[in-house]
């Protein structure tokens, strides 16, 4: 341990020299990164630029974490460490909450500055990185090339390097908020063995990790290889493991006087849907139906008291408690359906994860390199709602709508019949039935992404005129495979079940787990499996993905200045993307054989899906030059240093056109303690093939329906969007279907998309005081603003733009389809470069190390802080009005990471504090709009003590929110199941061992 503190004692003392220069404070994550690749005059690259030089300098804010931080946290995800950093916001796919089922479960992926997961570039080891991202519009995460960092090894971590709005110069499209470059390790002597368990202090949400690194040198020292292998499993659970998501929490209408719109309930029951049965007389929902008909009218079945009757578990007609009711779909309290228990909290993740490198010196100019990763990792959906029958879906005999029942059915006890038979009209030989039908369908979902990568070429250097100059050709190819797998509702197969299964019934023509009919028996929870199997098949659908690219460049330098000598970077770049999105037989549908080009049939409740393919190639020409322009040893006064950066790229996509993207910057240091660094960035991101190539394909949605009374007091003119509203036909207290339930629609790509354009500054000073060695701080202000953004303008967009628009109708009324009643019956939705995004904030970085003799001989102290000020967050789509995100759940304007560490021979003890500024539900909303708007501050403390019991062995115990801090109230009503995570898992403790030989 003395050797390790000496050699963090060099790390802060190079610092000092480096960050002066630079503006790079090594690490607000307790790692040291940076500087430990610059001890001596080792000529080193950094993210952000393809030029080599001695200081580890960026022209943009960057952030730098080291494998130290995970193996401090014991942190297994490498999206997990990332999560600790302030500027990152709230991810585009995480194993929490609902997932995708078959489509994209358990995945993650980041998302910078809260401007989308698809607009921060990921790169591996400076290399591009094949996306996991499903092209289908059912996929886990918005539309792009995202990188599932669940594909990738933690114990093969070198460290991440993330810079700011820059890297779209040097690497291309989709670096608008940013690029965050995974390093794994290259050169590795040695082998180690870790061993990692953790289970959460009400002993569940288990996470066991098993990893192997090995490295060698060989050939005399003129190769090395370094392999990794690792297997982790996490545990999952739904919405019953925590009190605060098992109180069914919930936003909804008042139904007394308050001086809020919308109220929060506890135990939210539908008091129209019940997992065993709701009969009634006529085609409707029990109960007094209030605003949906005739208040006082009950079509239910009552027993002698007046009480409606629904059946239990047993089949049996007992009383139903309504508890609370504030209308059809929410009630505090009662017996009616919960959806507790079919609600995702965390996904079970199980992955076997393989990296390797090599390399080899074929002569003294010339290297050959190769990386492969592998990847098999499995995430489910555990639980999620039902497919449903209830008049709130549809008419009864409509696949969704109620059951018809005749009293004949010999499920029905004798009992049950009377009852049933006395209060139906004269002549009425049936009765309807509403049921979730929870015992046939969980909702379970996995998917499996298995992807493979090899990257490889040659590099070297040579001289010319007396100048070094390195080269490399490298290749690069990924293919990442997803396939889903969920048991669905086969329609024509439940109803062969639910009428008896009578002489010379038709299966459906596709297969189920079994050919043989069983009756169902729809009272009550009283089927056996094979029921199921008879009703349900498996449906597989497949995603895939893959990226093939070679890149050619040279760098040296130019010629010398009076400051040094002026390097440069030129190359060409060839990229390809394919994706593939195959719905499977169940989700296609079935083909009309009379028309096979007409419209298909769904199997079950799903509409049918359609395929997505699509593919487009990219040539790129790029170049960089970086101009010293002040040395230290030229002496001028009053500046120490200064130095300017410049970049450029033309993209030639073969869908998207030609572009151009550029940066220029440079930093100054006025003294050696204190300098500035600055850059502007125009970025790009090009249309994803979702966007470009999904089909009219039809969907389920909700929406804020603006002329719902629950929301025609909002928007930026409330007295307009009640105009408009009213001239629509729709009265002020309408209650609107979409809010609470799904209506159709249809979602289509866009082959005429252009590349997403920003425009981007940073500005920052640096501090590095001689008089304070080891201490390095750095602040920068960053803003982005991107134009002609593509986006989905969804159900609540379209409805926005009509009933929001200054004058009525207007042409995206002619997108929204309305029943006699005012329903929306149907909506179309699709891509359009429509949106605009501004970001506007600070960042801070700062780093302290200093030896403490006085706490111990050989002890020292290591300080690290990341911070992030967001002073503009917000949308517009089209002319319409802003959307505000700054200040929302998951953006607070304050958020800051503290870290400590404190070592003293084989002892560590560190710890972590994670602070999430106020937050608020909705920052466009009126004041009267929640009660309960805000989420207040919240700290989660996360600590460890390590201790090497010799220099082979290493013993861990880490603990996750050390006081039990929960999330606060009322979350996860409202959002913040992702933000506040820690609060909801709870403490959570960890123990692992690492062998070294």
């Amino acid at each position: 341990m003395k050797t390790n503190i000496m050699r963090t004692a060099l790390i802060g003392a190079t610092c000092l020299t480096t960050v002066a220069l630079s503006a790079t404070p090594v690490l607000a994550q307790d790692s040291t990164a940076p500087a430990a690749e610059i001890v001596g005059e080792e000529i080193i690259v950094m993210t952000g630029s393809r030029i080599a030089r001695t200081n580890a300098d960026t022209y943009e804010p960057s952030i730098i974490i080291d494998s130290e931080l995970l193996q401090k946290r014991g942190l297994t995800n490498i999206a997990d460490a990332l999560s600790t950093v302030p500027a990152f916001g709230t991810p585009g796919a995480s194993p929490t909450g609902g997932q995708g089922g078959s489509f994209g479960s358990g995945q993650s992926f980041i998302n910078f500055f809260g401007l989308g997961s698809q607009r921060t570039l990921t790169l591996v080891n400076s290399r591009r990185f094949v996306s996991s991202n499903t092209a289908s519009i059912f996929g886990p995460s918005a539309a792009g090339s995202q990188v599932d960092l669940n594909t990738l090894p933690t114990l093969a971590l070198d460290r991440i390097e993330t810079i700011a709005v820059g890297g779209a110069p040097i690497y291309g499209a989709d670096a608008i908020a940013g690029t965050v470059n995974i390093l794994l390790k290259q050169d590795y002597e040695g082998i180690e063995l870790n061993a990692q368990t953790g289970l959460s202090k009400r002993g569940d949400g288990a996470n066991h990790r098993l990893g192997a690194l090995a490295g060698t040198s060989f050939g005399g020292g003129r190769g090395h290889i370094v392999g990794a292998f690792e297997y982790n499993r996490t545990e999952g659970m739904t919405y019953e493991a925590r009190k605060r998501t098992a109180a069914g929490l919930f936003y909804t209408s008042p139904i007394e006087d308050s001086p809020y719109s919308q109220v929060i309930i506890e135990d939210r029951r539908i008091p129209a849907l019940s997992p065993y049965g709701l009969p009634t007389t006529i085609d409707i929902i029990p109960g007094d139906l209030g605003p949906l008909g005739a208040p006082g009218l009950n079509y239910g079945i009552l027993d002698a008291q007046g009480n409606t009757l629904g059946f239990d578990r047993n089949g049996n007609l007992a009383p139903i408690d309504f508890g609370t009711v504030h209308g059809a779909t929410a009630s505090a309290g009662g017996n009616g359906m919960s959806l507790v228990p079919l609600s995702n909290l965390l996904s079970p993740v199980e992955r076997y994860l393989g990296y390797a490198h090599a390399d080899y010196e074929l002569t003294d100019g010339i290297k050959a390199t190769v990386d492969f990763n592998y990847a098999r990792s499995k995430g489910t959906e555990l639980r999620t709602q039902p497919v449903y029958n209830t008049w709130l879906f549809g008419d009864a005999g409509d696949p969704d709508g109620n059951l018809i029942i005749p009293l004949s059915n010999p499920f029905l006890s004798d009992a049950a019949r009377q009852t049933i038979a006395a209060q139906l009209p004269e002549g009425q030989d049936v009765f309807y039935l509403g049921r979730a039908n929870t015992d046939l369908v969980s909702g379970r979902g996995s998917s499996t992404v298995e992807l493979y990568r090899i990257t490889g070429g040659l590099e070297g250097d040579f001289n010319v005129a007396g100048r070094d100059i390195s080269w490399e050709v490298i290749g690069n190819y990924g293919r990442s495979k997803t396939r889903g797998s969920s048991r669905e509702l086969v329609q024509q197969n439940f109803e062969n079940a639910l009428a008896g299964c009578q002489d010379g019934y038709t299966n459906s023509p596709i297969q189920t787990g079994s050919a043989t009919c069983v009756p169902f028996n729809p009272f009550g929870n009283q089927n056996g499996p094979e029921v199921g199997e008879y009703i349900t098949t498996t449906a597989h659908p497949t995603a895939l993905n893959e990226q093939w690219m070679v890149t050619a460049d040279i760098t040296g330098t130019l010629f010398d200045l009076p400051a040094g000598g002026v390097g440069f970077a030129l190359g060409y770049e060839h990229r390809n993307e394919k994706s593939d999105f195959d719905p499977g037989a169940f989700f296609y549908g079935a083909v009309d054989p009379n028309d096979p080009d007409g419209a298909r049939t769904q199997y079950g409740r799903s509409i049918p899906i359609d395929p997505v393919r699509g593919s487009y190639h990219t040539n790129e020409v790029f170049g960089e030059l970086q101009v010293p322009l002040i040395s230290p040893d030229m002496n001028v006064p009053f500046l120490y240093s200064a130095e300017l950066h410049g970049a450029g790229r033309y993209v030639d996509n073969s869908l998207a056109g030609g572009d151009l993207t550029w940066t220029a910057g440079g930093k100054v240091n006025f003294l050696k303690d204190f300098g500035i660094r600055g850059n502007f960035t125009r970025s790009i991101r090009a249309p994803a093939i979702t966007e470009l190539y999904n089909p009219t394909s039809q969907i389920f949605t909700t929406a804020d329906d603006p002329c719902d009374a629950r929301f025609i007091t909002a928007g930026p003119n409330p007295a307009n969007r009640a105009a408009n509203c009213a001239a629509d036909g729709l009265p002020a207290d309408f209650t609107s279907n979409i809010v609470d339930f799904t209506s159709r629609g249809s979602l289509s790509g866009n082959t005429s998309l252009e590349n997403e354009t920003a425009d981007s500054w940073t500005i920052g000073g640096i501090f590095t005081p001689t008089f304070l060695p080891g201490f390095s701080l750095a602040v920068d202000w960053v803003s982005v603003n991107l134009k002609n953004a593509i986006v989905s303008v969804d159900a609540d967009g379209t409805l926005e733009a009509c009933y929001d628009a200054t004058s009525f109708p207007s042409a995206a009324c002619d997108q929204i389809d309305r029943d006699a009643d005012g329903q929306v019956e149907f909506i179309r939705t699709g891509y359009l470069n429509a949106a605009s995004y501004k970001y506007k904030g600070l960042i801070g970085e700062l780093h302290y190390f200093t030896e403490t003799p006085f706490l111990g001989a050989n002890s020292a102290i290591q300080l690290g802080a990341s911070y992030q000020y967001i002073d503009t967050l917000e949308t517009r789509i089209g002319t319409g009005d802003l959307s505000t995100s700054r200040g929302s759940i998951g953006y607070s304007k304050h958020q800051f990471t503290v870290n400590a560490s404190y070592m003293n021979g084989p002892f560590t003890a560190y710890t972590q504090v994670q602070y999430i500024g106020k937050a608020e539900r909705d920052p466009d909303a009126s004041a009267n709009t929640y009660e309960y708007p805000t989420r207040p501050a919240v700290a989660f403390v996360n600590s460890s003590i390590s201790y090497d019991i010799n220099e082979d062995y290493t013993l861990r115990l880490m603990v996750d929110n050390v006081f039990d801090t929960n999330a606060p109230y009322p979350a996860p009503a409202g959002g913040g199941l992702d933000t506040y995570w820690s609060g909801f898992m709870g403490r959570y403790y960890k123990v692992g061992v690492t062998a070294r030989f």
